[in-house]
């Protein structure tokens, strides 16, 4: 290169002075000269441009040749910049060659699993394999990836504690075009987090946050799970629904926190007597529902099984509860020892294709049966029991239409005092049903206080009551007579009672004090404190308060005293026997002499015969009232009843 520089320059120099001649020598010393050089000066000339285009030609090459390498050195920057990225990027990676072994891990991958990248160097990938894998699972995984060329799900991953985390993978085949296959690449991201979140969101979904039982979803979908198992092979299964007696009474006397220890403390003795395949589940409140899959393929055997299962649950609900109260004797809770008691329902299924809500509706008209039945009982599902469920619901479901209808009639019966003179009445609810003619109070006022139609039915009544009273006080023969009206316990728990009571009085424009009130003795199970400031109250409006059917239920000289009481009714019970009977007699008068040294007014119901309103009257009660006096009758019968007794008196006295 160097040799073919130095002719290059000798060229140049005789190519410069040859130009020099030509400018300085004369015309013929150049034509001699050109003649006698002109082959070698024209040869020289050639070789001249030659290497000028040549030398251009390189140099252009070479800068090309540096741009290049620019690029490369900037592109090998970029990619050595992004690889570091992606290294030190919070996503676990690792590298591996074509046999899986680990070349590479970055730092987010020693992070997820706790290894170090030597530990984790020279090993294969089956390190990484948690010990919740499936077998099989990443044999599949390896199949997908030498088919597809790649792999993404989640995978548990062992820690090198040896916990299982839970990661999304992703695996991919780094391909070489000249060598082949040249490994693998996979990505790993903690799941641990998300997965958490997953399982709070299930708890909350599927199990009940206070017992920690599966909640009513969750034994829904389980049952579902069932009865297709039950039905494909061939065997029985069983459902019993319990609910606890009384539960409502103990929140009220000691506070939800120990109806909650309760219910907890149920679940802990249900799981402890369960079988591993049997399921128990809180459908809510005071229910808990237990499902047994794996019964006998006798119906009569499989019933069995069931109903000595529900007797362990009957025994163990029994047995007695240490319960933390509120109350406290220094730094310690005091405890509540309670014996609980529950209406358990048992019904079968598993050998007919049904609707799951049949299988539901078994098991809950035996537990209902159990509750009519006097509660604290195990009842299997019996059909007529079913048909008798449903004609009350049909019934039901007629009763909210009554009053809608005009179905609902008021009747009066009389009441009178020792001289046989009207001094009031008291109302009473009868439904003429357009199909089945009269139906009985004893059989649709219950229906009425579980369905909540009694409220606006009991207001109905008392509206109805104080129209009368209002009509009344322009006729001098019926302006005294006063107006009695039952109310029930819903009703009177209605948080807006008196102000439906105080609005009724205003638009009708009636006499307060004509209004009589009747409650039963089971109101004092309520909050006494609420319901002595409701009575006080209404008192203040001008009513008065009677207790109905007094000597039958929940009789207590306290509660007498603490009530706003201006009359005691006594059952018909003890009315019933009070010429034969010496202890009927006894409590007779002993609710008589209540009343006088209390100054309440004492009221005898069911009066039929002279001889028991002779014996009444003897003993000192106040007001008759029944059969003998008057039937339940129509309003205007009433008046005229009223009316024909006043003139009847009127013309005794003139007599006189």
């Amino acid at each position: 290169m160097l040799k073919n520089l130095r002719w290059i320059i000798v060229l140049c120099c005789l190519s410069s002075a040859a130009g020099a001649l030509v400018i300085q020598a004369d015309t013929n010393l150049w034509q001699a000269f050109w003649q006698h050089y002109q082959h070698e000066i024209e040869l020289a000339s050639v070789l001249v441009a030659a290497l000028v285009v040549a030398l251009m030609a390189y140099l252009w090459r070479s800068n090309r040749l540096l741009s290049e390498l620019t690029d490369l050195n900037r592109d090998a920057q970029t990619s050595l910049e992004l690889t570091a990225a992606v290294f030190n990027s919070q996503v676990g990676l690792i590298v591996t060659d074509e046999h899986a072994c680990i070349q590479r891990a970055n730092p987010a991958m020693t992070s997820i699993l706790g290894y170090t990248e030597p530990e984790l160097k020279q090993q294969f990938t089956l390190i990484l394999r948690g010990a919740g894998v499936l077998h099989g699972t990443i044999r599949r995984l390896w199949q997908e990836v030498q088919t597809a060329g790649r792999w993404q799900g989640e995978l548990l991953c062992r820690h090198k504690d040896g916990l299982d985390v839970p990661c999304m993978v992703t695996i991919a085949k780094v391909q070489n075009g000249a060598i082949g296959l040249s490994g693998f690449v996979g990505s790993f991201t903690d799941m641990s987090v998300q997965q958490k979140a997953q399982d709070e969101i299930r708890q909350l979904a599927y199990f009940d946050p206070l017992t920690q039982l599966p909640n009513r979803r969750m034994f829904i979908e389980a049952l579902r799970t069932t009865m297709r198992q039950a039905l494909h092979n061939g065997i029985l299964a069983g459902v019993m629904f319990i609910d606890l007696d009384h539960f409502k009474n103990l929140n009220d006397a000691h506070g939800h926190t120990v109806g909650d220890q309760l219910l907890c403390r149920i679940a802990e003795r249900l799981l402890l007597l369960l079988e591993p395949n049997d399921m128990v589940a809180r459908l809510g409140g005071d229910e808990f529902v237990v499902m047994l899959p794996h019964l006998d393929t006798s119906e009569d055997l499989a019933m069995t099984q069931a109903m000595a299962k529900a007797e362990q649950v009957h025994q163990i609900l029994r047995q007695p509860f240490e319960l933390e109260t509120q109350n406290r004797i220094g730094l310690h809770a005091m405890t509540l020892r309670y014996t609980c008691s529950g209406s358990i329902g048992v019904a079968l299924f598993g050998l007919v294709d049904e609707p799951l809500t049949e299988v539901l509706k078994r098991a809950d008209v035996a537990m209902y049966q159990s509750k009519q039945d006097g509660r604290n009982l195990i009842r299997r599902y019996d059909p007529a029991a079913q048909q008798a469920l449903t004609a009350r619901m049909a019934m039901s479901n007629e009763l909210n239409l009554a009053l809608r209808d005009r179905q609902l009639k008021l009747l009066y019966q009389l009441q009178v005092d020792a001289q046989n003179q009207a001094v009031g009445a008291e109302c009473l609810m009868r439904w003429h049903h357009p199909l089945r003619g009269m139906v009985s109070p004893v059989e649709f006022i219950p229906l009425a206080e579980e369905s909540g139609a009694i409220v606006a039915m009991g207001d109905w009544v008392v509206q109805s009551a104080c129209e009368l009273l209002a009509r009344w006080s322009d006729q001098v023969q019926l302006s005294h007579l006063t107006l009695s009206v039952n109310v029930s316990p819903r009703q009177f728990a209605e948080a807006d009672f008196v102000e439906r009571i105080t609005a009724m009085l205003a638009s009708t424009g009636a006499n307060p004090r004509l209004l009589r009130l009747e409650v039963t003795e089971g109101i004092v199970m309520q909050d006494t404190q609420e319901v002595v400031a409701k009575m006080r109250q209404l008192c203040a409006l001008g009513l008065s308060f009677s207790i109905d059917d007094f000597g039958t239920g929940y009789s207590s000289l306290s509660y007498i005293q603490s009530l706003p009481l201006a009359e005691l009714k006594i059952d018909k019970a003890f009315v019933n026997d009070i010429a034969t009977g010496d202890r009927s007699e006894a409590i007779v008068k002993a609710i008589v002499s209540l009343g006088q040294s209390m100054g309440i007014t004492i009221v005898a119901e069911g009066v039929e015969t002279l001889a028991q309103k002779d014996r009444l009257l003897t003993l000192g009660c106040t007001l008759l009232q029944g059969y003998l006096i008057s039937r339940p009758i129509k309003g205007d019968a009433l008046e005229a009843l009223v009316l024909a007794q006043h003139s009847t008196t009127v013309q005794k006295s003139l007599l006189v």
